[in-house]
C-alpha cells in the first residue's frame, strides 16, 4: 500500500469520526449512511440497492433483544406461528421491529391479526379479507386455509348472510348462531291479566205478545179444590180435561221490553309476525385470514 493511499484511508477515517457520516460511492456523505448507487443512470447491468437480511417468520419470531426500527424481509411466512413478536407476519414482505412486534412497512400491506373482522360495500375478497358466506374452506387458498384452522375453522366460513354480530356470552361458542328476523306473540307472551267487560241494556220493545210452552204450542197447568172439576180454575181450553186439569198459554202481555246482563268476548288480531329488525343499510362482513 502506498503511502499516498494509506494517508487517503487515514483522513477518511477521521473525517466520518468527526462527523459521524459515512458515505459508499460518494466522498460527500448527506447523512449518517449515504449510499450511492455505483451506476445510477444509464444501460449498466450490474445491481445497485441495498441487500436487506433476509429471514423466515420462525427466525424472526425467535430474535432475542432486537433494536426498535431493525428492518429485516421475511422470505416465508408459512414456517413459525402468528404468535407473539410474530403476530403480524401474515406474508412475505418488509418488516420494522416496533419495540413489541415486527410491523409491515408497506402501507397497503397493513397488518391485522387472524381472524379480524370487518364489514364494507365490497362484494367480494380482497387483501387478506373474505366474505363471511359460508363456503367451504377447501375453496380458499392455502395460506387462508391454514389461518382459518388456526381459528378452528375446517369445514365451512362461518356464514354472516342477513345476520348482524354480536360479542358471545360465558355459554356461546365463537360462531353460534341464534335470533330471528321476525317474531310472533303468543297469548303466553302476553301480560298475566284478565280482560273482562260487563254488559247490561234493555231489549228492544216485541210488542204485545204470549209465551207457549216448547212442548205441543202449550202448556199443562192444575190446581183444583177437592170435588172441583176445574171450574174457575182452568181456562177455557178443555176444563174437565184430565179430571180438571187445563191445558193453554199464557194471556197476553202489554208491549214491554226485557233486560238483560253478562259478560262479553271479542276476539282479535290475525297473528301475522312482527318485523324485528331495526332501520339498516346492507353491507358485507369479512374476516382477515392474511395475503
Amino acid at each position: 500500500m502506498s503511502r499516498k493511499t494509506l494517508l487517503l484511508i487515514i483522513f477518511l477515517l477521521i473525517f466520518n469520526t468527526a462527523y459521524s457520516q459515512i458515505g459508499i460511492n460518494t466522498a460527500i456523505p448527506q447523512s449518517t449512511l449515504d449510499i450511492n448507487a455505483k451506476n445510477p443512470t444509464g444501460t449498466a447491468t450490474n445491481a445497485d440497492g441495498i441487500l436487506i437480511p433476509r429471514v423466515d417468520r420462525q427466525r424472526a419470531q425467535n430474535m432475542n433483544t432486537v433494536e426498535i426500527s431493525t428492518i429485516i424481509y421475511i422470505n416465508d411466512y408459512t414456517t413459525g406461528s402468528q404468535t407473539g413478536k410474530a403476530q403480524n407476519i401474515d406474508t412475505n414482505g418488509f418488516y420494522y421491529y416496533n419495540g413489541s412486534v415486527w410491523e409491515k412497512i408497506n402501507k397497503t400491506l397493513l397488518s391485522y391479526p387472524i381472524g379480524s373482522i370487518t364489514q364494507s360495500f365490497k362484494s367480494a375478497d380482497y387483501s387478506g379479507w373474505y366474505l363471511l358466506n359460508g363456503r367451504a374452506i377447501s375453496t380458499l387458498p392455502t395460506a387462508a386455509q391454514v389461518a382459518a384452522a388456526s381459528l378452528g375453522l375446517t369445514t365451512n366460513l362461518f356464514d354472516a348472510t342477513d345476520r348482524t354480530l354480536k360479542t358471545k356470552n360465558t355459554t356461546e361458542t365463537i360462531g353460534d348462531t341464534g335470533g330471528s328476523n321476525s317474531f310472533s306473540i303468543l297469548q303466553s307472551n302476553l301480560p298475566n291479566i284478565n280482560l273482562t267487560t260487563s254488559v247490561s241494556g234493555t231489549a228492544l220493545s216485541a210488542g204485545a205478545h204470549t209465551h207457549a210452552s216448547d212442548t205441543g204450542g202449550a202448556f199443562l197447568y192444575g190446581g183444583t179444590t177437592a170435588g172441583n172439576n176445574g171450574t174457575g180454575h182452568g181456562s177455557n181450553v178443555s176444563p174437565t180435561l184430565f179430571g180438571g186439569v187445563g191445558i193453554g198459554n199464557t194471556n197476553a202481555s202489554a208491549n214491554h221490553t226485557h233486560t238483560l246482563t253478562g259478560t262479553a268476548t271479542t276476539a282479535l288480531g290475525s297473528g301475522q309476525s312482527i318485523n324485528n329488525q331495526s332501520a339498516y343499510i346492507v353491507v358485507n362482513s369479512f374476516i382477515y385470514l392474511g395475503q
